[in-house]
């Protein structure tokens, strides 16, 4: 882990091998291509108990860097991208614009939040695997760098992940999603769930318990609220208000 903390602090990103198994990610996977034969966007997995348990099963990890009585941020989402060329997910960006990483005094930084995603298919340059723009990278434009058209997407580092590993990084670090080539029969399939050290004021609310996911009427509530919050981001013709319990 001490090689995992170093990265997260000078790069920007952690990138674990896989730590998930096929019990963890294949009811996850089937469940999602069941949702999408049924006409249903990919985030309406979180309706279900599984993703919320394989988060949890990341505390060791989230605690490390936000504390043992860290939070769960009401923001996620799930994808299940096309393989035909051109395809992608969502553009460079950041987690969030607020001051997220303050010194600790001792060289390095604190962390208000982190974000998680982890890859339900193996994710390749082929079939639009994540891209960040590593703290070394960013280090070399002029500051601010407040907005990602400035970014030189060559500059980006893709991180190629197998299935069931996990990537993640502090809410300031700018991401995005690679384009599809065609090449991969394998649709990329992922979950997002960010977390916050309650120490700060909340960024949003609800703050949500990790060991006791929300009940169903609040699950549907907040993917409604996801629709909303990330339609800068997500482009769909789906109606939110068209789910019911």
């Amino acid at each position: 882990m001490a090689t995992v903390s170093r990265n997260l602090e000078e790069e920007g990103y952690l990138q674990l091998p896989p730590v998930f198994d096929n019990a963890w990610v294949t009811p996850l996977r089937d469940g999602i291509c069941n949702l999408a034969a049924n006409g249903l966007p990919p985030v309406c997995i979180y309706l279900y108990d599984q993703p919320w348990h394989l988060f949890a099963a990341l505390r060791p990890l989230v605690s490390r860097f936000l504390g043992d009585d860290y939070r769960l941020l009401p923001n996620f989402w799930a994808w299940h991208l096309s393989t035909e060329a051109g395809s992608r997910g969502w553009p460079a960006h950041r987690d969030c614009q607020a001051q997220t990483r303050f010194p600790d005094g001792l060289g390095g930084h604190l962390l208000m939040s982190l974000s998680l995603w982890v890859p339900l298919t193996d994710a390749d340059e082929d079939n639009g695997c994540m891209h960040v723009l590593p703290r070394s990278v960013e280090n070399q434009y002029d500051p601010p760098l407040d907005d990602p058209d400035r970014i030189d997407y060559r500059q980006g580092r893709p991180l190629p992940a197998k299935v069931g590993s996990v990537l993640g990084w502090p809410q300031d670090l700018f991401h995005w999603s690679g384009r599809a080539t065609g090449r991969s029969e394998v649709p990329r399939m992922s979950l997002s769930l960010e977390f916050q050290n309650p120490a700060f004021d909340p960024l949003r609310t609800p703050l949500l318990e990790i060991d006791n996911p929300p009940p169903l009427e609040v699950r549907l509530s907040l993917i409604k609220d996801q629709f909303a919050r990330y339609r800068h981001m997500e482009k769909t013709t789906f109606d939110p208000e068209s789910l019911t319990a």
